[in-house]
């Protein structure tokens, strides 16, 4: 049993104002709980009033404490990966705190302030699952090797007066996350200092008065919706930083647009006091271009602009494989690209990948696994069958922690078909009795809790669109393609879309990254469709006989297939378009075919850096073999179109949207590509 001693403030009398029921302690009326030693909180507990945790605390797993108190918490911090903090009021940090588990944090609106520096540990993920102000009075946030900070669906983390430094980490798995594009992360007087190259992969970003991104990495903006600096406010990029525009689509028009449009502003400013300081570093863009409007654009010592650094794919190239007893099925990428998860008749593998070879690291020989998908913090892993499997085995939720695999939870029966993750995390989708129903749970770490479902054609495709408010499904006939709102409570049909005459189609993986376009294989052609909220509308149609399982890449630019009609004498082939925004493209040199025509090919998919194309296949003596392509990429020599450049102000829009551009003294830039001033003034 926890020492728990109370005494009157600043005359150390026992007091009988304290009280401790439920693992909740409290304290009133100027008299002080001092907790001695590391203090165990259940799920629904309370710390409130003079509470002094002198030791630190644990939160049981899968349970929440609220927080309350008046003083100071010292000592280190155990949420078990699965508990949250809940912030009832500000809470302050000792300088000695130490955190040594993942978890949650919901502030409430409030703020959490550090007194000294803290790490989040290697391998570790702290989620914000609730607006959140993170204070670190000039401290250092020290992010760990592959460890990362993960702001939830429709959260805002502000994280001020620190130095944010990580240390390593995938670029596709980056230390600080926005899961998805309501998510926002306001940086307020902050340092970052990446140790790798680092993706902003999602969301939005905030910069309120002075950041600096500094050492010698690259800060990749690929997210597809717009970021913004304030009023009075300037992002400073200091000398040896890349800063690439580097965007997951096309424009920054939001999908619920029926119209797109070039519209390429990625980072807004308020006005003339919003400053972009360049510093001697390097300013790339790729082929959306980056027209910046209305803030001021600061020139300082020698820097680099390159406007022409389009690569394009031109081939697949094989590059090693491994083979397995029984067919493989699905595959799944990591989100940090350096595993991949196999589901076949001989169960669940995860191999670990360096670029040229494929490891065995850990593997789980439960029933048979079909469809995979990641959590998008990469720290579970969901095993489930088609919808309509006849018997249905259900589906398992295993825990990956680099080396091993752990069931949290599974689920029998007829329940757990196509399962698919929302892109936070929270939710899981899958569809029960045969398929006939589509069901959203909610998913706490250990266990899943019913929230919505809605009647369903029996689906061979269930997918999460990239925003967080959509399904997507297609039926096992292929005839019907359907769109589900969901909003956090209940689902709702938005739009069917049938085609005739088709079957069977795979794609479990359709949604491109900035949620405008999904794409699908329906046996006689490659579909590409609109989305604008409210309907499905044809970009493209691409026949491709045997047209089976379609992948986009992470950058939205290009589309892979799997061909194969199942007949004999069919040879299965692997393909790769490129997509303008409009039309599919085959790339001639990604056209692969097997060399054995017997050989019967499934699954498709990029890797997470876009630098690999993984696929399975069933040989004729029903072995599963797994293969990975590289991607070839050269410079473009397609020539550079003004759109595609640099742009500073809108002469279109009028005055308003000028910007001011000063070259510091001594300043100079070395432009390669184009670049053009469209100020009116």
């Amino acid at each position: 049993m926890k020492y728990l001693r109370s005494f009157c403030v600043g005359a150390f009398l026992l007091a009988s104002t304290m009280s401790l029921s439920a693992n909740s302690i409290t304290a009133y009326n100027n008299q002080t709980a001092y907790v001695t030693q590391n203090f165990v909180f259940h799920d629904g507990a309370l710390a409130q009033g003079f509470v002094r945790l002198n030791e630190g605390f644990t939160v049981a797993s899968h349970s929440c404490v609220n927080m309350d108190v008046l003083f100071t918490i010292s000592g280190g911090i155990d949420l078990r990966e699965t508990s949250t903090i809940r912030m009832l009021k500000d809470l302050e940090f000792d300088s000695n705190v130490t955190l040594t588990t993942g978890g949650n944090i919901d502030g409430r609106g409030h703020t959490l302030i550090l007194n000294g520096d803290f790490t989040i540990p290697a391998n570790k993920v702290l989620h914000f699952n609730g607006d959140t102000i993170l204070d670190a009075h000039g401290h250092a946030l020290i992010i760990g090797e592959n460890a990362e900070i993960f702001v939830d669906t429709n959260v805002t983390l502000t994280i001020a007066n620190a130095t944010i430094k990580t240390t390593r980490n995938s670029p596709t798995f980056p230390a600080l996350r926005c899961g998805a594009f309501n998510s926002k992360l306001a940086l307020d007087n902050v340092v970052l200092e990446p140790a790798d190259d680092f993706l902003f992969l999602g969301g939005r970003f905030f910069i309120h008065n002075d950041v600096a991104i500094t050492g010698t990495s690259a800060f990749i903006y690929n997210s597809p919706v717009p970021s913004f600096i304030t009023k009075d406010s300037c992002l400073y990029l200091d000398h040896a930083v890349t800063f690439s525009m580097a965007p997951a689509t096309f424009t920054d028009a939001p999908y619920s647009l029926k119209d797109t449009y070039t519209d390429n502003n990625f980072i807004k400013m308020a006005d003339e006091t919003s400053v972009l300081y360049l510093d001697g570093n390097t300013l790339q863009t790729t082929n959306t271009g980056w027209r910046v409007t209305t803030g001021t654009v600061s020139f300082d010592d020698r820097l680099q602009i390159k406007t022409d650094p389009t690569l394009t794919m031109t081939a697949l190239e094989p590059l090693v494989s491994v083979q397995d007893v029984g067919y493989f099925y699905d595959i799944a990428w990591h989100p940090s690209g350096n595993y991949i998860a196999v589901g076949g008749d001989n169960g669940l593998k995860i191999y670990s990948f360096d670029g040229s070879m494929l490891t065995l690291v850990a593997q789980d020989v439960g029933t048979t696994a079909f469809l995979l998908n990641w959590s998008p913090d990469g720290r579970y892993l969901v095993a489930g069958m088609p919808g309509w499997t006849t018997p249905f085995p259900g589906l398992r939720i295993l825990r990956f922690d680099g080396t091993s695999l752990t069931v949290v939870t599974s689920i029998g029966g007829n329940t757990g078909g196509n399962p698919c993750w929302s892109p936070d995390g929270k939710y899981l989708a899958f569809t029960i009795s045969s398929g006939n129903t589509l069901q959203v749970h909610r998913f706490d770490g250990s266990s899943l809790e019913y929230i919505a479902q809605i009647g369903v054609s029996a689906p061979n495709v269930l997918s999460w669109s990239t925003d967080g408010h959509h399904l997507f499904s297609i039926t096992k006939t292929g005839s019907l393609l359907s769109m589900y709102d969901f909003d956090r409570t209940s689902l709702q049909l938005v739009t069917n879309y049938s085609v005739s005459g088709v079957t069977s189609p795979a794609s479990d993986d359709p949604w491109s990254s900035d949620g405008r376009y999904v794409a699908s294989g329906v046996n006689v052609s490659v579909y590409v469709f609109r989305f604008d909220g409210s309907s499905l509308m044809v970009s493209d149609i691409y026949p491709v006989e045997g047209a089976l399982d379609t992948a986009w890449s992470s950058d939205g630019k290009y589309v892979a297939l799997t061909a194969d009609t199942g007949q004999i004498g069919f040879i299965p082939k692997v393909m790769v378009f490129s997509f303008d925004g409009k039309l599919l493209h085959l790339i001639p040199g990604s056209f692969m075919a097997l060399t054995d025509a017997s050989a019967f090919l499934e699954w498709i998919r990029f890797s997470p850096n876009g630098k690999y194309v993984a696929v399975t296949y069933v040989t004729p003596d029903y072995a599963g073999v797994l293969k990975i392509y590289a991607a070839d990429y050269v410079q473009s020599t397609a020539p550079q179109t003004l759109a595609t450049s640099m742009v500073f102000g809108d002469s279109a829009k009028g005055g308003a949207y000028d910007v001011h551009l000063r070259l510091q003294p001594g300043a100079s830039v070395n432009l390669v590509g184009k670049m053009l001033y469209d100020n009116v003034n």
